[in-house]
């Protein structure tokens, strides 16, 4: 039975009449009160009373190539759709983070970028904030709270805003300057928070490890630039004649209409001495527009090479391209593996139509996604730019297909993409076979004291431990299941999910109760163990009997996660025998062993137990030997 307060009968009713499934999951308070109120249904749909807020950006930004300073304005127009009348805006001062005292889940290397993001000046509606003197501000650390306003239902809400602030160079966490001609932006503009229907506004500080929870909203940018620079950018180009020499705009059109690598910029294209963008003026305006996005970032570069291309997705055509510098010799094919990359994601798993009409791969540092961006350096081998790449590239599904809160859930967003990604990966590259890299890694931390339950909010974990919490067990609870659904009925849950929540807000109980609702079962005996408990898998062989051309094999489940029964039996004459179960065997709870039986034709001489892709945490209680 889910757990409930004594406050909480009338939501056991609605439960009971709902005729819910994982009723032995708990649910928290909060989450009670959305289904009470019909924002989220106990079927895993959004409820009828369903909303979300969300903004259009105007933005004009400017980048001092010389100083490294960010100058912007944005004019802001915040939409309330909530039932609820709000008094206060948070904003999102994300430069802040690089400020001398400011929290951080890990150190600065230089005391150079220590300023954070100056606002310059601020309005909201037709009031003019004094920045020095308004008692209405609070600051909080990157959020700004703006009280003492009025932002009724259905209404909307201007702010202007104009800031400034020193890009951080060895210091950057997302983005940067690289060199003296490499810029990436992200986390750059003065961002309205999310009011959801779970929490009201995330008041959740951005201290580095927890990323993305953003509305969907709409932007128009325009990027002021050097002329020998390139942008490339989240949104499509609004004004491509303006900015390139005749040259490059003929390729750049030849690009969008081929599906194979245009070299649009080429290491000849600099070094000929014919221009390369519109050099009439000192500084060239780049105009994107996107709609419908969670975030916009972008990466300007002069002398950087691009390629691009269309990936065949068999319903649309998706602008891809990469944009590096010509020592970075292992970009040379980032194009066509993204390419590749949004093809198989659109036919194979998750099957769903890549959602952006083009994506960016750039050459700047780490590897870090965002909308129809990639930021990301190339890896000393092969497989490691493979890996990187398809793993930015897919989360275009895992969190911006959805807004999934990042924050709170860094499962949902890491965790799919990490699973999702490994059957990618393989197929361009065999030399590591990441399902079963994930196994291991997760392994390193199973059972610790501080592996905290994947249910507990990610911005509260810390350290190595971040990486189990969000990456590495998800994807192996996620293989699991994979496993005992059956690939069709996996998939078919998976994209109902997906489709059902594709432009909002979905919570973890979303996810589980549609998987429920479209499997037709109760599957909170695998949710309960994996995702709210703490606890380590294990499985052991405990007794066997071997009589009669019979073979028979107690295993006991030592631990406290559900996983599957792989059995090897080698004989005597040579042979072998295989046994599999998937982590269904363990579905009724009291049940703590199980028996596998097998007919012989010969005298075992050994069992193991387990599989590379199967996480077992002690390995000792696996074998058996036969006298």
């Amino acid at each position: 039975m889910i757990m409930f307060s004594k406050k909480s009968i009338l939501f056991l009713l609605f439960i009971l009449n709902a005729g819910i499934y994982s009723q032995s999951i708990y649910v928290p308070l909060e989450y009670q009160a959305a289904y009470e109120d019909g924002t989220r249904s106990l079927d895993g749909k959004p409820g009828a009373d369903y909303w979300q807020n969300h903004s259009d950006y105007k933005i004009t930004a400017r980048i001092n190539t010389v100083n490294g300073i960010l100058t912007g304005s944005a004019n802001i127009i915040y939409h309330n759709s909530s039932p609820d009348t709000l008094d206060k805006l948070v904003l999102r001062l994300y430069p802040n983070i690089f400020k001398r005292d400011a929290m951080r889940d890990f150190p600065l290397k230089t005391d150079d970028d220590q300023t954070g993001m100056v606002l310059q000046s601020i309005s909201v509606g037709k009031k003019i904030i004094d920045l020095k003197t308004d008692t209405s501000l609070e600051n909080t650390g990157t959020n700004l709270v703006i009280k003492n306003i009025t932002i009724n239902p259905g209404k909307q809400i201007t702010i202007n805003v104009s800031w400034e602030f020193k890009i951080p160079r060895e210091n950057g966490i997302r983005m940067g300057q690289y060199d003296s001609t490499v810029f990436f932006i992200a986390y750059w503009y003065p961002q309205i928070a999310v009011y959801d229907d779970i929490d009201g506004w995330d008041m959740t500080e951005y201290t580095g490890n927890a990323e993305f929870y953003n509305d969907f909203n709409n932007y128009d940018i325009k990027i002021s630039v050097p002329n020998n620079y390139c942008v490339w950018a989240a949104g499509e180009l609004q004004n491509p004649e303006e900015l390139f020499a005749p040259r490059i705009l003929s390729k750049y059109a030849e690009a969008n209409n081929s599906f194979k690598t245009i070299n649009i910029i080429s290491a000849q294209d600099h070094s000929s001495g014919a221009p390369v963008f519109n050099n009439t003026i000192d500084t060239n305006s780049w105009h994107f527009i996107a709609k419908g996005i969670p975030d916009f970032t972008f990466g300007t570069a002069a002398n950087y090479l691009w390629d691009g291309r269309l990936a065949d997705t068999g319903g649309k055509k998706v602008f891809v391209s990469s944009a590096y510098k010509p020592a970075s010799l292992a970009y040379y094919e980032v194009c066509d593996i993204a390419a590749r990359t949004v093809e198989l994601a659109s036919k194979d798993l998750p099957g769903i139509m890549f959602p952006y009409p083009k994506i960016t791969v750039f050459d700047g540092r780490g590897g870090m996604e965002s909308p129809m961006m990639v930021n990301m350096n190339t890896g000393e081998q092969r497989i490691w730019t493979v890996h990187t790449v398809v793993h930015e590239v897919m989360h275009t599904y895992f969190p911006f297909y959805m807004g999934i809160n990042e924050r709170k859930y860094a499962w949902m967003d890491e965790g799919w993409t990490q699973m999702l990604s490994e059957y990618i990966q393989y197929e361009l590259d065999k030399t590591i076979d990441f399902r079963a890299r994930n196994v291991r890694r997760y392994l390193d931390y199973a059972g610790q004291f501080d592996e905290m339950p994947m249910m507990y909010p990610s911005y509260m974990i810390r350290g190595e431990m971040y990486g189990n919490h969000a990456y590495f067990r998800p994807a192996n609870a996620f293989n699991m299941m994979r496993d005992f659904m059956g690939d069709a009925a996996f998939k078919k849950a998976l994209q109902e999910f997906m489709k059902r929540w594709n432009g909002r807000h979905p919570t973890p109980y979303d996810f589980f109760f549609t998987f429920d609702d479209a499997t037709d079962d109760d599957l909170g005996w695998f949710y309960e163990p994996w995702f709210f408990r703490q606890g380590f898998p294990d499985l052991a062989i405990d007794s066997v009997i071997s009589r009669d051309d019979v073979l028979k094999i107690a295993l006991t489940k030592e631990g406290d996660l559900p996983i599957p029964v792989a059995l090897t039996v080698k004989f005597k004459d040579g042979s072998v025998k295989r046994a599999y179960r998937t982590a269904s065997v363990w579905k009724n709870e009291e049940d703590e062993s199980v028996w596998i039986e097998m007919e012989t034709e010969s005298k075992p001489s050994s069992i193991e137990l387990g599989s590379q892709y199967i996480p077992d945490a002690d390995s000792t209680n696996n074998y058996w030997f036969f006298k």
